[in-house]
């Protein structure tokens, strides 16, 4: 980044407020339209409404990296931020950054964010969390099961060798919307639903009415029904059933499908596991604009692994790069038959794989099969992306409390 003279700041009228800005913030900045992205942390002590402390930029090859006095204010609307002094390397001069943030609070985590500015330095963006202070013995209770929210899965058919990406989102009131991605040809649809419990034999029943948009307007989808039953077990609660249907535009008498099975699944959630997601997407997110997904969970019996990627359906020119833990360990890779491995050492408990979309063929999204190998069994999912929305998983390393004092 360019060197600059230190830019003055001139504070304005502080409006009274409790917010509490002291401590440790990490993320990430940026510049649009250049290639570096720094890794960016401040510590910071507030007086009332006045900010003193340092900041620490680090680009992604830790490679550079420069510390700075900072000072700023909290005017209850705003977080000002500036750097008014590069107290390490000697050489080269950083910019000196000036910045304007907005704060917000989620259920984990404050963030703060906006834009930052510099003598002779082209602009860009700032982005800043720390994870909120949670309840002790409140951490690690799991969320209330609801049947409301996303579920994840896969979808076969008897009459075919391919299968099929599927999720659908459950609404309050029995409504919803399903999604499914064709292996093959037929590219995407969504489909209206309606959704019951069935107490009597413990089944989700779900009917689906209606495709609502379709990227192929000449392949005519199945409208399929199915009853479901629910396990679970410490990571995921599971569906898994039968399904039946018949071609849009037809009537069961007319138009029937063969039918075929239906698993999904639904991540268990603590205030842990959503604090570690958090901090593991954060700068993904950040970096990319995109949301990130956490639709699987696997479970591994051991640290070493190999990660097999492959195109399980037709071959449309899908590029996509993954990350590991915010680590890419496969860089705009061209999708194909062929499984391409990539062994891996899985450093955390909670290892997040991010599946990121570079192109997404001549059949969007990207809909690509990936396998987990721990050396004792091999387990196979299906991850689908967009450039809106990135598909990932959740790998978690197996191991047995011991729970004695």
């Amino acid at each position: 980044m360019k060197k600059y003279l230190p830019l003055l700041l001139l504070f304005t009228t502080i409006i009274t407020s409790a917010q509490d800005f002291s401590g440790k913030w990490e993320g990430i900045l940026t510049q649009p339209g250049k290639t570096d992205t720094f890794l960016y942390e401040i510590n910071i002590t507030q007086k009332n409404q006045s900010i003193s402390g340092t900041s620490f930029s680090r680009s992604l090859d830790g490679k550079s990296a420069a510390r700075f006095v900072i000072t700023g204010v909290w005017d209850g609307m705003q977080l000002v931020l500036q750097e008014i002094e590069q107290t390490e390397p000697k050489q080269p001069r950083w910019c000196l950054k000036y910045a304007l943030l907005k704060y917000t609070k989620k259920a984990t985590t404050e963030e703060i964010s906006g834009d930052w500015k510099a003598n002779g330095c082209t602009p860009g963006k700032l982005f800043l969390q720390r994870q909120r202070i949670v309840k002790e013995g409140v951490t690690n209770k799991p969320e209330p099961f609801t049947w409301t929210g996303r579920w994840t899965g896969q979808l076969s058919q008897s009459d075919r060798d391919y299968g099929f990406y599927y999720d659908f989102n459950l609404n309050n009131g029995g409504v919803g919307q399903s999604y499914i991605v064709s292996e093959d040809n037929g590219g995407s649809a969504n489909h209206n639903l309606q959704w019951t419990f069935n107490k009597k034999d413990s089944t989700l029943i779900i009917k689906e009415l209606e495709v609502v948009n379709k990227t192929d307007s000449n392949w005519k989808w199945c409208i399929k029904s199915a009853a479901l039953r629910l396990r679970h077990n410490a990571n995921v609660y599971t569906l898994e059933g039968d399904w039946q249907g018949y071609l849009e535009g037809h009537t069961e008498q007319t138009g029937k499908c063969a039918s075929g099975k239906l698993y999904i699944e639904k991540p268990i959630t603590t205030q842990q596991t959503q604090q570690l997601e958090q901090q593991q997407t954060q700068v993904y997110q950040a970096e990319t604009q995109r949301e990130v997904r956490v639709s699987r969970v696997i479970e591994v019996q051991k640290p070493n692994i190999r990660l097999n990627v492959w195109d399980s359906g037709t071959v449309d020119g899908d590029v996509v790069t993954i990350f590991l833990n915010g680590r890419q360990i496969l860089d705009k890779y061209r999708v194909s038959k062929s499984k391409t491995s990539i062994l891996v050492t899985l450093n955390e408990d909670n290892n997040y794989i991010i599946l990121h979309a570079e192109d997404l063929g001549s059949i969007p999204p990207n809909t690509i099969a990936v396998s987990v190998d721990d050396g004792v069994k091999e387990q196979m999912l299906v991850l689908s992306s967009d450039l809106k929305v990135s598909g990932a998983v959740l790998v978690k390393q197996f191991s047995v409390k011991d729970n004695r004092r």
